[in-house]
């Protein structure tokens, strides 16, 4: 490919995502390749038993005049003399506002609800961002063991103290490696922890930032790249399992806001259908209530290769069980409360009241994913099978841009936004977009925006949805992330179902097969009973017990002070659920089975408060059960204190 060609360089993936963990020296990759099993032969351990930290991989590719991508610049390029890397890094999460919900919603509206500052008693707000700096790094296997000082992220302090957000290396193409924190959170005056998602004194690990790059052509050009943005994100104790809305379905119902062009005019069975139909069975791994729904065995096993086989099937003959899956699921467009609809998972505008009348109490399938399942129920779709996965060496270079932007945001969470995992409710809107999937970046210093935060601000035109700098992403997520990965779990009240409704167990786990599961189902000597019994839904176990549960069957609730305070402190020592060998030549089991590894939670979290079996009398159980009512309440009591002011 001629030098002459390239006209502009761009970085791929426009959005990567690196994970926090507590290794000290090993590291895995996050996914690149579409449906290629994200597997670590170390079961994404060290031999410690320390947890990996998932590093994000940024490459520079040459567009052509009509901005297609036309070749990747490495070291295996003629045409790339150098590319000087630069990123930044930073957490805002002490220095933002608290989360009450969702600011973009009916429920936020007129200023119902309205959030107060963190640490809104610290007048010296500077010292409360985690500033990690600004490194460049430039050249082939720099940085290799992570411990030149140079390329650290390690400048910035939290109340004078330093917090370390990661570091940069270079592959042995001279590809970008980022890596996050070490899933480090404290308080700087020795606080305890009391809430899900604003503990005040309080900081973690997380971060963001800008990824850029000058791009030295053999020619002699020197072109800047179109830049990228890093997110560093909690751990992912489900890794190849999706949720219902990935990431990369929110930023492309986004992208197509920002260019319609981008829509298809049919669904493709292979991209817009089967993958979204397979997450309900994929979901059975980590949620009990997937499993006995849409699992191995059930008649809605949309991984069953019969079922796929028939819906596929563009032909009237199969046009009844199109229609009835669409009927199911919950249409994002009804202006009324649908608890039946599918996905059962809570919604931003959760209240836990069987009063409510918010559609948004639970969390519907984005629009687009709705109308491509219209059209498909309709047979209006391009039947061309499975997805087939296709190694790395086998894409060409606009093929490979596209693998690295959707594999990495199909490994996050599109919804619900509570406030989530990843990111939260900002990134659906297109004023955060420079171009579809590229997010814009702040050019000016940003200004005060007050020391009250309401829907009206939030939204305001030019305001603080329309530009974003280091730590922007994810100073609206919980501080620390372990609280809320704690908090945001399944079934909260027992008359609402034993399993469901659910957050986000595809990176939260709610429950999971575990290991003594996992042996019984493969001892040859277990009798067929005991090996059912074992692979049975009921036989799942809490992947939070003696965290947030109780080891009892069936668990109890542990109150929410000491669970979330034992799990920030131990977050690395819960299990990750992998993909494992089932029983060779079996009809009775899948050839694949997901099981809980590396668990070693040593004691449990005291003061059971009472079992999830109980039935609630009313809306109002205990305190730490109704977090969210709590949550709103205060949300209202801030807003008539602003109305006074």
């Amino acid at each position: 490919m001629a030098g002459a060609e390239i006209v502009s360089v761009a970085i791929y993936p426009p959005v990567g995502f690196a994970r926090v963990g507590n290794s000290p020296n090993e590291f895995f990759y996050g996914p690149e390749v579409l449906g290629a099993p994200q597997v670590d032969p170390d079961l994404f351990r060290d031999p410690s038993g320390a947890i990996k930290r998932q590093a994000a991989r940024f490459r520079v590719y040459g567009l052509n005049a009509a901005g297609e991508v036309i070749c990747e610049l490495n070291q295996t390029n003629p045409d790339l003399q150098e590319i000087v890397w630069t990123a930044q890094l930073a957490n805002q999460k002490a220095a933002w506002y608290e989360f009450i919900q969702a600011l973009d919603i009916p429920a936020s509206a007129d200023g119902k609800i309205v959030s107060k500052r963190r640490n809104a008693d610290v007048t010296e707000r500077d010292q409360l961002t985690i500033d990690g700096g600004t490194r460049s790094i430039c050249g082939l296997n720099v940085n290799p063991q992570g411990q030149e000082a140079i390329y650290a992220f390690d400048q910035g302090t939290f109340f004078g103290k330093h917090v370390y957000l990661g570091e940069l290396r270079t592959d042995e193409q001279g590809n970008l490696i980022v890596l996050g924190g070490r899933g480090h959170s404290a308080s700087a005056h020795g606080k305890p922890l009391t809430t899900f998602a604003d503990n005040d004194d309080w900081h973690d690990d997380t971060a963001d930032g800008p990824i850029e790059a000058v791009v030295k052509l053999s020619d002699g050009r020197v072109l800047q790249a179109t830049h990228a943005w890093v997110i560093v994100a909690p751990p992912d104790y489900a890794p190849g399992t999706n949720s219902i809305m990935t990431g990369y379905d929110l930023l492309f119902e986004v992208a197509m806001q920002l260019d319609p062009t981008l829509a298809p005019a049919k669904p493709r069975f292979s991209s817009e259908i089967y993958p979204l139909l397979s997450r309900f069975s994929q979901l059975q791994w980590v949620n009990a209530g997937f499993a006995r729904s849409f699992g191995w065995g059930s008649p809605s096993d949309f991984n069953n290769p019969e079922l796929i086989a028939r819906l596929g099937d563009p032909s009237a003959a199969s046009e009844p069980l199109r229609q009835a899956v669409l009927a199911q699921m919950r249409n994002p467009s009804n202006p009324y409360i649908d608890p039946e609809g599918l996905p059962l998972f809570y919604g931003d505008a959760i209240t836990l009241n069987t009063k409510t009348t918010d559609p948004q109490e639970w969390q519907a399938i984005l629009p687009s994913q709705y109308r491509w399942l219209e059209q498909w129920a309709n047979g209006d779709f391009i039947a061309d099978g499975l997805p087939v996965v296709r190694p790395w060496a086998q894409l060409d270079p606009a093929e490979q841009a596209y693998n690295l932007t959707r594999a990495a945001l199909d490994a996050t969470l599109g919804g619900p936004f509570h406030p989530g995992c990843e990111f939260t409710w900002p990134l659906r809107h297109t004023s955060m977009y420079a171009a579809p999937f590229r997010l814009k970046r702040r050019t000016s210093p940003e200004p005060d925006w007050g020391d009250t935060l309401d829907a009206a601000t939030a939204l305001a035109p030019d305001g603080m949805l329309y530009a974003s700098d280091a730590g922007a992403i994810t100073r609206w997520m919980a501080v620390p992330w372990q609280t809320d990965t704690s908090s945001c779990l399944s079934a909260y009240m027992g008359y609402a179902g034993t399993y469901l409704p659910t957050f986000w167990p595809a990176r939260v786990p709610n429950d999971v097969l575990s290991q003594e599961s996992y042996q019984i189902i493969m001892n040859p000597d277990a009798t067929p009973e005991e090996r059912a019994q074992a692979f049975a839904p009921t036989a799942r176990r809490k992947w939070l017990r003696g965290m947030v549960y109780t080891e009892s069957i069936p668990p109890g609730h542990i109150p929410t002070v000491p669970a979330i305070t034992k799990f920030t402190n131990e977050w690395d020592t819960v299990g990750i659920i992998i993909a494992q060998t089932g029983p060779e030549h079996s009809a009775s089991f899948p050839q694949t089975l997901w099981v809980e590894t590396g668990r070693h939670v040593e004691s449990e979290a005291p003061q059971l408060t009472r079992s999830l079996a109980a039935e609630p009398e009313t809306d109002l159980v205990d305190s730490d059960l109704n977090w969210p009512q709590q949550r709103l309440k205060r949300g209202r009591k801030n807003a008539a204190e602003a109305n006074n002011d």
